[in-house]
């Protein structure tokens, strides 16, 4: 009775920070709440000796259970977070104090609630664990079941969805045009062409498996990048990431090399190739048909 008693305060004294994890990890209160509450269950059923730092050993189990969460729901489409009334119940839960819902709301506006809502789980995992709370992308593998290099790929791809959602000018089907126009002027080697679509500060980053397949670490600078494309991408084939246009390269239906275009008001600032499997297989690829401008 005593060791129930001593980790019930214990888990109560976490609560504030497993709550906040939960929150930011789900979008809602209520669902952060039965979070906390399956958490607690798997506590009280486990031998408290062999956890040698609690916090951390709470928050592994939280993320996870949240994870599994995020996981369902892609299996189970919800309600979309969009509907303004939706966001406001977020807010206001009967099992969150005033004191929950003032720093809730302060660290989470509508507009980052529903980019979140676009994240694929383990990006949202990646994103809010090491930007939010800081913890590190080895803890973080360690939750997702995959390398840490992944697990920083795939918080920087969330970075830079959200950034790109923030950008008033950011438009899928502005971007599918600049990355087709794109794809084209690469086949046909018009260096000049491919020179206007690349911003001043563009960079061709390449993921390590990436590297070993032959790919530079880096390529920064619109000549370089031109020239890496120019004449060449064959064998690439548009296609939608997680919803934005990027290029695909794929052996016998399945795809290799993910080519992720950032596209701010009309010009490529970042390409990054992504060969991981571990993050390949967490983004939603859809190969397209061939434009009349790829062609």
């Amino acid at each position: 009775m005593d060791q129930t008693r001593s980790l019930a305060d214990q888990f109560e004294a976490n609560q504030p920070h497993l709550r906040a994890v939960a929150f930011r990890i789900l979008g809602s209160a209520e669902d952060a709440d039965d979070a906390l509450q399956e958490a607690w269950l798997r506590l009280s059923t486990t031998d408290a000796d062999e956890i040698e730092n609690l916090s951390g050993w709470l928050t592994t189990v939280v993320s996870r259970i949240c994870l599994n969460m995020l996981r369902s729901r892609q299996r189970r489409p919800s309600a979309s977070i969009d509907d303004s009334a939706t966001v406001e119940q977020l807010f206001s839960p009967p099992a969150v104090t005033p004191e929950d819902q003032a720093i809730l709301a302060d660290s989470m506006g509508h507009a980052l609630l529903i980019v979140l809502d676009r994240l694929n789980p383990a990006e949202r995992i990646s994103f809010v664990l090491h930007d939010m709370f800081s913890v590190s992308y080895e803890e973080i593998a360690w939750i997702l079941g995959k390398s840490s290099e992944a697990c920083r790929q795939l918080a920087s791809r969330a970075r830079r969805r959200v950034r790109i959602a923030e950008d008033p000018t950011s438009d899928p089907q502005r971007q599918r045009k600049v990355v087709d126009a794109f794809l084209a002027a690469a086949r046909c080697g018009d260096f000049q062409l491919l020179l206007s679509f690349l911003s001043p500060d563009v960079e061709l980053v390449a993921d390590p498996v990436a590297i070993a397949m032959g790919a530079p670490a880096a390529l920064v600078g619109p000549n370089d990048v031109a020239a890496r494309f120019s004449g060449g991408a064959k064998a690439a084939r548009t296609a939608l990431l997680d919803g934005f246009a990027g290029l695909v390269w794929a052996q016998g239906g399945a795809p290799k090399v993910a080519f992720d275009f950032t596209v701010v008001a009309g010009k490529v600032t970042r390409i990054e190739m992504i060969a991981d499997d571990d993050v390949l297989g967490e983004i939603h690829i859809e190969i397209l048909r061939r434009s009349r401008t790829a062609r």
